[in-house]
């Protein structure tokens, strides 16, 4: 990105345009650092206690689906010792084999599903919505949409 800050890298040796210093590889050189992507994350000290909005109530956010909640686990054993049954035995029979291992939910996504299955997050609810018309009734009297369909 254009904007992204400037390592500060003293002597880098990813960006170095000194032709001696090249040649030797060894960089003892003034040249300014001109990589890019370097970041220092700074967590927002968030209080998740405290600050996080009180005024949604049970079920008052939905997350519509289609056909099922993809979830990724790393055996078929896993899924079922978290209750998880939402894929078909019959493709996912190795006991030993991946669930879901391209579409599946990870990460911050599959934590907020199984705190909804399991009635930790109680604010939001999974809708089954098959089709367009199913859809359109929740989309019309939604406060807010986002159009989340993967990639």
């Amino acid at each position: 990105m254009p904007d992204a800050p400037l390592k500060s890298s003293e002597n880098c040796t990813d960006c170095c345009s000194c032709p001696e210093a090249k040649k030797k590889k060894d960089i003892k050189c003034s040249c300014l650092c001109k990589c890019f992507g370097f970041f220092s994350y700074k967590d927002w000290d968030v209080d998740y206690e405290n600050d996080l909005p009180k005024h949604f109530e049970n079920g008052s956010i939905k997350i519509l689906y289609r056909d099922r909640l993809r979830v990724f686990y790393g055996t078929v054993k896993q899924a079922q010792e978290d209750n998880y049954c939402q894929y078909n035995e019959n493709v996912f029979s190795n006991k030993n084999g991946y669930v879901y291992s391209y579409s599946g939910l990870r990460g911050d996504a599959k934590r907020l599903f199984r705190d909804v299955n399991r009635g930790i997050e109680k604010r939001v609810q999974f809708v089954k919505a098959p089709t367009i018309d199913d859809q359109a009734k929740h989309i019309k009297e939604a406060d807010l949409v986002i159009w989340a369909c993967g990639y």
